[in-house]
């Protein structure tokens, strides 16, 4: 990993590699037997961290934190240090899964609703049929429940275990665990699985060129109209620290 720079953006520090490099550099440290959590972040996670301390310093110690959004590809090229590509977490997904296919890893999904939850395994055990599938669990589980999950897990040592509970649940959840937990590579994933199982449509590809992904989420989902209200807080505060490293 140390041969890869790293770019921070309102002291988030992103992985400056593509995506091929990043999904090369996540199999070398399946191989190695080395453990990372790897958070795919947008300007909707660095602002969440800004407004929480807790949540921040869990982003700066993560292993990996990949350009999830135009926005951030952007702010990178704002301050002179340009990441080459987004790297989404839906994407990453479907590229560690190719590997799982091609090497035989183990994989477990915790996470989302149950229909979602469900309707993810049986995609991907449908796509990726040479990867072996460990078992399951939707997002939907109580305090009681998780050492039950905790315990699957350390039964079956996945080489790769995705997790949807949402930002900041989801890396919160994984960096507590993270510890007792003998994988490889832990990733949040958020909206994936309800991607995977059909229950939201991804963009339009044309959507996905323009990078307009965020628009098509927005006009679908007319209720994430708040979150987005963070993007131009987002944009304004990587430019106004921008004017201040200037001045000083």
């Amino acid at each position: 990993m140390n041969t890869y720079k790293r770019v921070e953006i309102l002291q988030v520090p992103f992985l400056q590699a593509g995506f091929n490099e990043t999904v090369e550099l996540l199999t070398r440290s399946v191989t190695s037997n080395a453990k990372i959590q790897v958070v795919t972040a947008n300007p909707e996670i660095v602002m969440m961290g800004r407004q929480d301390p807790e949540y921040m310093k869990l982003l700066q110690q993560a292993g990996i934190i990949t350009p999830d959004g135009i926005g951030i590809v952007l702010a990178s090229r704002w301050i002179g240090q340009p990441v080459s590509e987004r790297v989404s977490g839906y994407d990453l997904l479907h590229g560690l899964m190719k590997q799982a296919n091609r090497y035989g890893w183990k994989y477990m999904l915790v996470g989302a609703s149950p229909s979602s939850s469900d309707g993810a395994a049986l995609k991907l055990k449908e796509l990726y049929p040479n990867a072996v599938y460990a078992g399951h669990y939707s997002g939907y589980f109580t305090e009681e429940e998780e050492p039950d999950i905790v315990k699957h897990i350390q039964q079956e040592k996945p080489q790769l275990l995705f997790v949807a509970l949402g930002a900041p649940r989801q890396e919160k959840w994984i960096a507590r665990h993270l510890p007792d937990l003998p994988v490889n590579i832990v990733m949040g994933v958020g909206g994936s699985f309800d991607v995977l199982s059909g229950t939201v449509k991804r963009a339009p590809e044309l959507f996905q060129k323009l990078n307009l992904e965020w628009f098509y989420r927005l006009v679908s989902q007319p209720k994430r109209w708040k979150r987005q209200l963070l993007l131009p807080k987002f944009a304004i505060s990587v430019l106004w620290n921008q004017v201040l490293l200037r001045r000083n």
